[in-house]
């Protein structure tokens, strides 16, 4: 009875109107009042500090700093000049180039807002300026930057690290070929919707020189994301560690190799990024005493039977967990949402032999869908806003490539190797 009443209210709360971190708090500081009394709210004001103490969250910050920082300071430019040399020329082409550079930004950033918001800005121009429908370069756009927080370096996979205990270093190499394999449905669809929609055919190949200027112009930006890799595997440095001497690196190319960053801007990015950290950091906070009410009235336990009454095989109670994420999606922040779901599902997932690594890729790959699909879908008023198109034009686009980012989780889903074949090779051990 306690597991629906706390759901209820917490739908209740977060459809009134109530952010979503002052909602899970008043859920939470209510529930200890309710069920044991005043005195337990101690730890309600333990349980925020311990939320935000964790060493990994310290890579959010600098992942943020150094996304927004690329963003002005030329980098995403240059990107998107590379990935158009190598996809262009197709029909179509400026929608695979769309996806492909999301794919190398997302090497960089960790964020689909950051993607949405500073790439989206460069794709939205040159698509609408090669012929595309504004609605159909802003639907790419959209579904192009959920791939930006598969592929490492990844603000979920810090936050998931820190909430289960597993090595983030394993989980920024178990989104590798997931993120790619995001791609590649994606650049499905396109080629496949690409005929019947009679999308524009990009210009041919420049000339030899001109496309050597390109490689090597985005040559420093392109190093980035195998540099954070490797140090990371060698043991250089943490995941922490290695989000710093990404801002560093992020910061060098725009001020002095690119020189479009100025000291002006960069005030205004310090800004931007504090504010951004802040957002998360305050659901994570206000979550932590949610999620420790969860485990002591034992509703994890209540949901796990209740699920396990449904079936005992594992792969219908991932598809229940997957289409359950999925609704929750539509109406709940991704952070927010894997917070929420955390202290409930992991032990769900841990009772039929579920990897924690494989089940991190596939609860981001969800909650990055949720990114793309109404009514709170975030990465939809992102590039809403960056296109100005109405966010209904963009929905009635989205389907075909809304299928391919289904049919990219469900085989990540049920081919746990696509997750774990990366990090098993590098000797992650589990």
């Amino acid at each position: 009875m306690l597991t629906i009443t706390l759901i209820v209210a917490i739908c209740i709360v977060i459809m009134g109107g109530v952010p979503i971190a002052i909602a899970l708090g008043l859920i939470a500081a209510a529930t200890m009042v309710l069920t044991v009394g005043p005195d337990l709210l101690f730890i309600f004001v333990q349980r925020v500090y311990a939320g935000t103490t964790s060493f990994p969250l310290l890579a959010i910050p600098f992942f943020v700093l150094a996304g927004n920082l690329m963003n002005v300071g030329g980098t995403t430019e240059r990107i998107f000049a590379v990935a158009q040399l190598l996809v262009g020329r197709i029909r179509g082409g400026l929608a695979h180039v769309n996806t492909l550079a999301s794919v190398i930004f997302a090497g960089m950033s960790g964020s689909a807002v950051a993607d949405a918001a500073g790439m989206g800005v460069i794709q939205q121009k040159a698509m609408t300026a090669a012929g595309y429908r504004p609605s159909y370069a802003a639907t790419i756009t959209a579904v192009s930057s959920t791939i930006g927080p598969i592929i490492p370096p990844s603000i979920p996979f810090v936050i998931y690290g820190s909430l289960a205990n597993v090595s983030v270093g394993a989980l920024f190499l178990a989104g590798i070929l997931p993120g790619l394999l995001m791609a590649v449905c994606l650049m499905t669809a396109i080629a496949i919707s690409a005929s019947y929609l009679n999308l524009p055919r990009g210009a041919g190949f420049p000339p030899f020189r001109q496309a050597v200027r390109t490689l090597l112009a985005a040559f420093p930006a392109l190093m980035l994301p195998p540099a954070i890799l490797t140090v990371i595997l060698t043991g250089i440095a943490t995941p922490t560690e290695a989000a710093v001497v990404a801002s560093a690196f992020a910061f060098g190319l725009g001020r002095w190799v690119y020189r479009e960053l100025t000291y002006t801007q960069v005030y205004d990015v310090l800004w931007e990024s504090a504010r951004q950290t802040a957002q998360v950091m305050f659901i994570i906070a206000l979550a932590a005493p949610f999620g420790w009410v969860l485990i002591q009235q034992q509703i994890p336990n209540a949901i796990l039977q209740a699920l396990l009454g449904l079936s005992s095989e594992p792969w219908v109670i991932m598809l229940i967990i997957t289409i359950a994420l999925l609704v929750l999606g539509m109406f709940i922040e991704g952070i927010a949402l894997m917070i929420i779901a955390f202290p409930v599902l992991m032990p769900v997932v841990q009772s039929i032999g579920v990897d924690p690594i494989h089940f991190g890729v596939v609860l981001v790959l969800n909650l990055m869908i949720g990114l793309v699909t109404p009514p709170v879908g975030l990465c939809l008023y992102v590039v809403s806003g960056v296109a100005r198109v109405p966010i209904p034009e963009i929905v009635r686009e989205i389907w075909p490539y809304f299928i391919g980012l289904i049919v990219s989780l469900l085989l990540v889903t049920y081919i746990p190797a696509i997750s774990l074949w990366l990090p098993h090779y590098f000797g992650y051990g589990f």
